[in-house]
């Protein structure tokens, strides 16, 4: 079996958690913020999540935007019904999405999980018109959070996080820049301890200023 269709089969078999999770305090918590972080760097218009999951950005991020959800796990699309308008079933490898087509696209914590992260971002590079811009978050791998969620994998206590390969702002960065975008904004947040709920809303920083952050975004553009 190929890691492409392992990784699908394997969001398959999650999804009900997964999706649960973000319904309970601490996943409210970085749901609000990884939203607010997104819909300070994405123009207006027409865009598509790769890697869309259960869809729970759209409603937070739709205001001035038309969202196409692309998702390969149909287990994760089916839950996702009602928050997106345009639930497509594909891969941020091949997207079934006209190319130079897009405003935006956004992906989030997708790159951990893909066989060829640069692969994936020239495609989705692709589809986007020239200015458009491409939002890449991720956890970070130095942070607290990169740090738990590596210890956790490797105890094996989480069958996602296992599947996953962390990286670091710089090699997004990099990643980013070799796909032939340029990257102009860099985003952190969750400063806090992981999977606890803060006191107040945790604040987004800019210009990678957070030395403990758990997760950035790169935001980049097609030229």
């Amino acid at each position: 079996m190929g890691a492409r269709k392992r990784v699908v089969e394997l969001f398959d078999s999650v999804a009900k958690s997964y999706d649960e999770w973000y319904a309970q305090p601490a996943g409210r918590v970085v749901l609000r913020t990884e939203a607010r972080m997104l819909d300070a760097v994405l123009p207006e218009g027409v865009g598509a999540e790769v890697g869309a999951g259960t869809c729970v950005f759209p409603p937070l991020l739709s205001r001035g935007r038309e969202i196409v959800c692309l998702e390969p796990s149909l287990g994760m699309l089916g839950l996702g019904r009602g928050r997106c308008l345009h639930p497509v079933a594909g891969t941020a490898e091949e997207p079934p999405v006209r190319p130079g087509s897009l405003d935006f696209a956004y992906m989030v914590t997708v790159l951990e999980f893909l066989e060829d992260p640069l692969e994936a971002v020239q495609a989705v590079r692709g589809l986007l018109k020239r200015g458009g811009v491409l939002a890449v978050l991720f956890i970070e791998r130095e942070s607290r959070w990169g740090r738990l969620y590596a210890e956790l994998a490797e105890k094996r206590a989480d069958p996602v996080l296992a599947a996953a390969r962390f990286l670091t702002l710089r090699e997004v960065l990099e990643l980013v820049e070799r796909a032939g975008l340029r990257v102009k904004r860099v985003l952190q947040a969750l400063d806090y301890e992981p999977l606890t709920v803060p006191e107040a809303e945790p604040p987004v920083y800019e210009g990678g200023s957070c030395g403990d952050c758990g997760v950035a975004l790169v935001a980049a553009a097609r030229e």
